[in-house]
């Protein structure tokens, strides 16, 4: 693992921290993957205060277990649940109502996905750390950028799809902007236990 890339040494740097400080909670260790953390659930049920989650008729989010809520909250509020199974190995939407909790695992993404037709109208993706301006960290493999690049060759994606990340508070950094690329997309709003913050 090469820490002299800047990026790498700020999530190491932060899944040192949430590991160390007992911030990150099942599966652990919480290194080299998107953590969950204590509080996700508080963070999660904030989508429902977005007004774009409230106008999109489908949500993509991605398959990381920290945001296993948020797919729970899309199904419960009667939304289509876009997903992309581990690995983009296939692209499925969700509407099942019975068995919420089995369909928004990644086992059972597959059991109830049919294959994604339906346009997104917002996109939801977990992150290792996020800044102020709304650049973000995913844990280094480029699946986040892979997925809305996908989703946009595809046609779809709807008009200006907002962007959504969930992270703990001390994921939150304030600025990172010099070690980003012009391709790198950016979040609209980071979602946490304590607020929304909405990036200008």
């Amino acid at each position: 693992m090469n820490y002299k890339d800047p990026k790498e040494s700020i999530r190491q740097k932060i899944w040192r921290f949430l590991q160390e400080k007992n911030i990150a909670t099942f599966p652990r260790p919480c290194f080299n993957r998107i953590p969950n953390f204590i509080g996700s659930w508080i963070a999660s049920e904030k989508i429902k205060q977005i007004p774009e989650f409230n106008s999109s008729r489908c949500v993509f989010c991605a398959p990381d277990f920290v945001l296993k809520r948020i797919r729970e909250i899309v199904l419960e509020s009667n939304k289509i649940l876009a997903v992309a199974l581990p690995h983009m190995a296939e692209f499925l939407e969700i509407s099942e109502r019975k068995n919420i909790n089995r369909a928004t695992s990644i086992k059972g993404f597959k059991k109830y996905g049919v294959p994604l037709k339906t346009e997104v109208g917002l996109f939801v993706e977990g992150s290792v750390a996020v800044d102020k301006k709304g650049n973000r960290l995913g844990k280094g493999r480029g699946y986040g950028d892979k997925e809305w690049s996908y989703l946009l060759e595809n046609n779809l994606l709807q008009g200006e799809v907002k962007v959504i990340t969930l992270v703990h508070d001390e994921q939150i950094l304030k600025d990172f902007s010099n070690l980003m690329s012009e391709t790198d997309k950016k979040v609209d709003y980071i979602l946490t236990p304590t607020t929304i913050i909405k990036i200008d």
